[in-house]
């Protein structure tokens, strides 16, 4: 691809993350580059490109030689763990209660930069970029508590902060920090109530849910996602919006999750009824604040509660169907990969160890950070090595890139 113009190249590799030119646009801040209204002979400009597309430099220009990833990978180098001290930086910012009490202090932050700082994050997690998002959030948290305290009466500053927390609690649950998650989230549902959107609560209690079930608390998972899910929807939700949709068909399928780890096939069924006629409202799947919802992600969660169900046979058929289909293959990394290692969790418990190595696998492809960076996936490939008498090639690979030992 080398001999591509510079143009192609950035086409080609806005097409590998999933962007469109506006989405691309958004996060740069700036022009169509694409259409030529950017210049690319800039060096200043090309690095800025670059670092939104998340390849090096000489990628872009075409001076690297090497050969291009395979498609299935959302970076161009080798992604290991990320945690550690890029994880207590979060966690520090989480707990500086100066931010959420002090008034700002210094220069306003631009109200503009935050909020396409708060959806370049959004699009880094829905590309498993832990690495990006833990170096940009606690920035947009002090940013966003600066903002808030500038302009209290300012619904839209309370709106990026609600965010932030939201992002925060994500990360936080999925690099296996569950209480510091839900202190995010809870954070997040009380900024929420200076919004008026009840959009952004409905997902601020999504995220707030996916804690909840983390920590076992299934009882909890569904009360709190039914109680918010039927308080703020209109009673026939085909008068909704498709934004508001999205949030109540996603808490619904959490509710599912929680009823599907009591127990409970009846309400399990009941559930996912519901949300396919949600989902029959929504159309296509939609990702609103960090939110996928619609027939996939319904199709997704009708696998899992089956797992959970240890409805083994209906869940690795339903599975089987749903790789093979295209609208998987369409949602963003970060929700493919995490499906397929609740997959890979579910079937090991099940003692299926070999649908569990493929899953994790695929899981890998999708997304690598999802699979290196969160604990509860090296476990799994733990697990595998200890328990398969002969493990997957693969597995074993991973195993030793990731220097898991049993």
């Amino acid at each position: 691809m080398a001999e591509l113009p510079v143009g192609r190249r950035l086409a080609y590799w806005r097409n590998q993350r999933g962007m469109s030119q506006q989405a691309f646009a958004d996060a740069l801040g700036k022009s169509k580059v694409e259409r030529g209204t950017r210049r690319l002979d800039k060096l200043s400009n090309l690095r800025e490109i670059a670092r939104t597309l998340r390849v090096d430099v000489d990628v872009l220009v075409g001076t690297d030689t090497g050969t291009e990833p395979a498609a299935a990978g959302p970076t161009t180098t080798p992604v290991g763990p990320v945690g550690g001290r890029e994880l207590d930086v979060l966690r520090a910012a989480l707990f500086a209660y100066d931010a959420t009490l002090a008034p700002p202090d210094g220069a306003e932050p631009d109200p503009t930069g935050l909020r396409r700082g708060i959806g370049h994050a959004w699009l880094a997690l829905q590309h498993a970029d832990y690495r990006t998002l833990l170096g940009t959030l606690p920035g947009l948290l002090r940013d966003g508590h600066r903002c808030r305290a500038a302009h209290p009466d300012d619904p839209q500053a309370c709106h990026q902060l609600a965010q932030g927390y939201q992002l925060a609690s994500t990360v936080l649950r999925k690099l296996g920090d569950p209480g510091l998650a839900w202190l995010a989230a809870d954070r997040a549902m009380t900024v929420c109530r200076d919004t008026d959107d009840d959009a952004l609560t409905l997902s601020a209690t999504v995220h707030l849910t996916r804690v909840l079930h983390t920590l076992g608390r299934h009882r909890h998972t569904v009360e709190v996602a039914l109680t918010v899910a039927h308080r703020l929807t209109p009673p026939d939700p085909r008068t909704a919006p498709p934004t508001l949709l999205t949030g109540y068909g996603s808490l619904l399928l959490q509710a599912a999750r929680g009823a599907a780890s009591r127990g409970d096939r009846t309400g399990v069924t009941d559930l996912l009824d519901q949300a396919d006629e949600v989902a029959t409202l929504v159309g296509d799947d939609r990702h609103d604040h960090g939110t996928s919802f619609g027939p996939v992600v319904v199709a997704l969660a009708r696998i899992v509660t089956a797992l959970d169900l240890d409805q083994h046979a209906a869940a690795v058929t339903g599975h089987r169907s749903v790789l093979d289909s295209t609208a998987f293959h369409q949602l963003p990394p970060e929700p493919r990969a995490a499906h397929l290692l609740d997959v890979a969790h579910g079937c090991l418990r099940l003692n299926d160890l070999p649908e569990a190595s493929r899953a994790l696998l695929l899981a890998d492809r999708a997304a690598p950070a999802e699979v290196r960076s969160r604990p509860a996936a090296r476990e799994t490939i733990r697990a595998l090595l200890r328990r398969c008498g002969r493990p997957h090639p693969g597995i074993v690979r991973l195993a030793e890139a990731l220097r898991i030992a049993v």
